[in-house]
């Protein structure tokens, strides 16, 4: 419906951490790349299924095993730049697409995996800097 009165609007100004309800009987490694499913509730990333969105990288480590839906929640990066290990990267992939296959793995094949985000820099030897882009559309 339309505005007929001016309404108040919460700005948040720092994205850099989100909070989610963790997913039943999850385990979220600190440092592991993190999608929600379907229900809404984050768990470690799942490479395939469209209902899977990629959120971040998680700034903690959360053990939800034996817990149910949203018992306990955790704290998300959702924007920045990431040093990763990523197996035969080169300077030429600079600016590249990169994917995960799991939520420590990841990939430069655009065949296989989740969007995560592009290749901003390769400051060594099998070591990526990854510009996160999470709750975007597969390229």
């Amino acid at each position: 419906m339309a505005l007929t009165e001016d309404r108040n609007v919460d700005h948040y100004l720092d994205q850099q951490l989100r909070t989610y309800l963790v997913a039943a009987d999850a385990h979220i490694y600190r440092g592991a790349l993190v999608t929600i499913n379907a229900s809404g509730y984050a768990q470690p990333l799942v490479a395939t299924g469209a209902e899977n969105v990629f959120v971040g990288i998680a700034y903690e480590a959360v053990d939800a095993t034996e817990c149910a839906d949203g018992a306990k929640s955790i704290r998300v990066f959702t924007v920045g730049d990431f040093l990763l290990p990523l197996s035969g990267i080169t300077i030429g992939n600079i600016g590249d697409v990169i994917k995960a296959t799991d939520d420590g793995t990841l990939t430069t094949n655009p065949l296989v995996g989740r969007f995560v985000g592009r290749a901003v820099d390769v400051p060594g030897p099998d070591q990526v800097l990854l510009r996160l882009i999470t709750l975007e559309p597969i390229p």
